[in-house]
């Protein structure tokens, strides 16, 4: 580096001024520079190519689309509870894939399917079966059939942080205490296991303040946490992430808690998965930052509350322009691209309010929280009936049944996300990493990969009349309108309008 007068040697360890002509002597000294040792093949990150090019499609299973309307609950009851069973299956979803193709879809992620005797079915009785409810394993497997025929990939749940009370294995410790075979599956603090009454059903009844004798998901007794390094759970467990994938070949697992699993399992879990099929995708549930799991040998990608946050409290008015920003430069710094190509990108799921309730049933404000989801690098995700405008409060409103009804659905909304996805499928710059930022009093930035470039004007507030800069102005077409427009001198931008522009020259 040099300042005019004086000369710096920038290092790995320090900036060294130099005093003098550098001489071949110098380099007897490696510590000033930085080194870069071979890297082999088997310590890269291995992420499926067909991850980052993925359209996702969140299906809670109970409430998508019921084939045999056999359910004591009207479709569409409200208010919805997570005890109430609605009908939704596997047939259900086979008879609306069409429905998803036609949308722009190419990878469906179910929450857990497995057998469970609740609607959410995250405290799993049996790994290996798929619940009555929603149908047989052979179901499941024609579904996955016909998907693929479709060109949509298929990810599956997998709960393996914790069980359900009622599982086998568990009540075996519940009967024998100490002198069950399965004690060490589990975290048993205290015998015996049960310190609380249980319903008729055999379900715990837990009163709040109550210590459990037992380690738990969030506290609940429902969800006893399993010893994962336990040989027993291990290969039970590592069976079931494989059984999948040989006998019915689906594509990927969503580990659900994956922050509370033990490191070394996540590695078990992707290295069986790859030995059977060598393009599964790995997908974590991390709310936080999640680098120490993204290094290539444990998770391919989580989902992405990163970009989540500043999305969410931008649009709500939780945070202005300049904080939006630097929250989004703060995560393109600390995420390498490798990664964030594969990210796993949210504006809602069936943990969080759906976007419609969050942004008060403001479809301008909605298709502004999408539009800065596709134009983000890593796979969109839709939460079932977010396309048509369901809304919904936290959990268990945000769980309600898919209106079928086109007179229910906003169908302007549903054309809005398709125009999104067939735009990214269209323009490589959209799924790039950068969001190069203009400084203007509305968020205003650039995407480019290549020769394509996108200029995207977002006004999450007031009309303005914005003074356009000079490194803007030109002919453009609106490429959401289909009109060609002038930025010039000024011009006024709407509420919560936006513009998606390009270069008419470049067309």
């Amino acid at each position: 580096i040099h300042d005019g007068n004086n000369s710096f040697l920038y290092g790995a360890q320090r900036m060294i001024e130099l005093t003098h002509e550098i001489k071949h002597s110098d380099f007897n000294d490696l510590s000033a520079f930085y080194n870069f040792p071979y890297l082999n093949h088997e310590d890269l990150h291995q992420t499926p190519p067909w991850v980052k090019n993925t359209v996702w499609y969140q299906i809670f299973m109970d409430r998508f689309y019921s084939s045999t309307k056999n359910s004591s609950l009207e479709w569409g009851h409200l208010p919805v509870k997570n005890d109430e069973l609605y009908g939704g299956d596997l047939k259900g979803v086979t008879q609306k894939l069409e429905y998803l193709a036609d949308l722009g879809i190419t990878g469906i992620y179910f929450t857990p399917i497995f057998r469970s005797p609740t609607a959410h079915k995250y405290d799993t009785e049996d790994y290996f079966m798929i619940d009555p409810q929603f149908g047989t394993n052979e179901d499941f497997g024609n579904l996955v059939k016909k998907a693929h025929a479709l060109g949509i990939k298929v990810m599956l749940d997998g709960v393996f942080n914790h069980l359900g009370f009622n599982h086998p294995y568990f009540q075996d410790v519940v009967k024998f205490g100490e002198k069950s075979i399965y004690k060490d599956c589990f975290f048993i603090d205290r015998y015996p296991v049960v310190n609380f009454n249980l319903t008729k059903n055999g379900k715990p009844m837990y009163s709040k303040g109550l210590i459990l004798n037992y380690k738990t998901f969030a506290f609940n007794p429902n969800m006893p946490k399993w010893n994962s390094p336990n040989p027993i759970v291990e290969k039970y467990l590592l069976n079931c992430v494989t059984f999948w994938i040989k006998n019915y070949d689906i594509d990927g697992w969503r580990i659900d808690v994956s922050n509370e699993i033990s490191h070394d399992f996540l590695r078990l879990v992707k290295k069986v998965s790859r030995q059977v099929k060598k393009d599964t995708f790995i997908l974590g549930e991390n709310w936080d930052s999640s680098y120490p799991w993204l290094h290539g040998d444990q998770l391919d990608s989580v989902m992405n509350y990163s970009l989540s946050y500043p999305l969410w409290q931008y649009l709500e008015h939780k945070i202005d322009l300049i904080t939006f920003k630097d929250m989004l430069v703060t995560y393109l710094a600390t995420t390498p691209k490798n990664v964030m190509e594969n990210m796993f990108n949210l504006i809602g799921s069936h943990d969080t309010e759906r976007i419609r309730h969050r942004l008060h049933d403001d479809i301008r404000r909605v298709k502004l929280a999408l539009l800065l989801m596709f134009f983000s690098a890593g796979s969109p995700n839709i939460y079932y009936g977010d396309e048509i405008g369901l809304s919904g409060a936290h959990d268990p409103d945000n769980r309600r049944t898919m209106p079928w009804d086109e007179k229910n659905q906003d169908l302007e909304l549903k054309k809005f996300v398709k125009f999104l996805i067939e735009l990214r499928k269209s323009h490589p710059s959209l799924s790039d990493y950068d969001y190069h930022f203009v400084d203007a009093p509305i968020c205003i930035f650039k995407k480019t990969k290549d020769e394509d470039e996108i200029l995207v004007l977002i006004n999450n507030g007031k009309k303005v009349l914005l003074q356009v800069p000079d490194s803007l102005k030109d002919r453009y077409k609106n490429l959401y309108t289909g009109e060609i427009i002038e930025l010039h001198d000024k011009i006024y931008v709407e509420e919560y309008q936006f513009m998606i522009l390009q270069k008419e020259s470049t067309l």
